[in-house]
């Protein structure tokens, strides 16, 4: 990414979790440091880590802050006492042009300090997706109603100038909860399509098993329930082309060992082992743009979405992508142009769509330039981030 001339700015991201950790969110964080030094600015990464730590990312350019138990925390499994303390520190004696605060229990913990804290403004974003029909907003209740009422309680602490949300759907859900719409800008998620210019790697699909006239569909997705990764399988059972393989690259770590077993019993059940892969977290923000490279396909089959990265990801590597027509997921689909949308929780749809991707090389074709387009036009990270830093001065 080519360096611009503009004002430096201190930049501070704090987020839950961060690289090597495994999730859009982490790479979303990622990007933004790596982008913003791009750019010239100064960036310091506020996150979690194993020990309380600082360290220099020397690749990249920017101060990572490793907070112990901050992730723990923002999980709800300790409390304040644990990290307030630690969190305080990694403030103490630095000041930033900008604190740009990632979700709601890390939003919480700042509010606390945020007296302390030497900025000249305050940007806050969540990314944890409201799904209704769940019982969720943040994820640490079982009662829907104190979900709302919590999250509704951080939203509207005066502890930020601006909320910047990365969708219509958060966009209004921000409103449902209460946030005052003069401090609301919607900035859409961006990628960088030279991150995924790469070619294939020949040996590639050797050594995952496959062979070169596999037709290869791609999901990567955390194993939770939401994302739909059963009704995927169960397309994938409907085909009879035993040629057509999935490959899910997933993770646990922000997902649900419990879920992985359903999916792991669904596939031997169904005598699907020679047809379904799950790479559980081993594949990261380095080598999926090699995994994309080399797979046929890609398909979010979520009941909901905030946005779905791992799509926009897919568009800039040059190949086709299917989705769930629902929230998040149609912001970034339009049907027949550069993707198709499939009936929420509908396998034969969903195998009907992937079956018309395989047989029609012209649609293919169309939906890979449509995706290249979207990205250049609506998701590029260097839009994201100049619309961020005019949301920043």
């Amino acid at each position: 990414m080519a360096r611009v001339f503009l004002k430096i700015m201190k930049i501070c991201l704090i987020n839950h979790s961060f690289p090597p950790q495994i999730g859009g969110g982490e790479t979303h964080i990622f990007l933004l440091a790596r982008g913003f030094v791009a750019r010239g600015h100064e960036v310091t990464v506020v996150t979690s880590g194993d020990e309380s730590s600082s360290s220099r990312d020397e690749i990249n350019g920017f101060f990572i802050i490793r907070i112990k138990k901050f992730g723990d925390f923002e999980k709800g499994l300790i409390s304040f006492r644990h990290v307030l303390e630690e969190f305080r520190k990694a403030f103490l004696n630095r000041d930033f042009d900008v604190v740009h605060v990632h979700n709601f229990l890390p939003g919480l913990a700042y509010a606390s300090i945020s007296a302390l804290v030497k900025t000249k403004k305050v940007v806050f974003t969540f990314h944890s997706t409201p799904i209704p029909d769940e019982g969720k907003i943040i994820g640490h209740f079982t009662d829907y109603d104190i979900e709302k009422v919590f999250a509704s309680f951080i939203i509207k602490l005066p502890f930020y100038d601006k909320l910047v949300c990365p969708s219509q759907y958060y966009y209004d859900w921000a409103l449902k909860l209460g946030a005052d719409k003069n401090k609301l800008d919607l900035v859409y998620h961006g990628v960088n399509e030279e991150d995924f210019s790469i070619k294939k790697d020949l040996l590639w699909r050797s050594r995952y098993g496959y062979d070169n006239d596999d037709f290869i569909i791609v999901c990567p997705a955390r194993m939770i329930h939401r994302k739909g990764i059963i009704d995927l399988i169960k397309a994938i059972k409907i085909i009879q082309d035993k040629r057509i393989k999935l490959l899910i690259p997933t993770s646990v770590q922000n997902g649900s060992v419990e879920y992985l077993d359903q999916v792991n019993s669904f596939i031997n059940e169904n005598n699907l082992v020679d047809r379904v892969n799950i790479i559980v977290d081993k594949e990261n923000i380095k080598t999926m743009p090699q995994v994309f490279a080399n797979c046929n396909i890609c398909v979010l089959p979520s009941h909901i979405e905030g946005l779905g990265i791992t799509l926009l990801e897919a568009m800039a590597a040059g190949i086709p992508v299917i989705g769930s027509d629902t929230y998040g997921i149609n912001e970034v689909i339009r049907n027949g142009i550069n993707g198709l949308l499939s009936k929420v929780k509908d396998p034969i749809d969903l195998a009907n769509k992937i079956l018309r991707i395989k047989k029609d090389s012209e649609l293919a074709r169309i939906l890979t330039n449509g995706g290249k387009l979207t990205i250049r036009s609506e998701f590029s990270l260097v839009r994201q981030l100049r619309e961020l830093e005019s949301i920043y001065k």
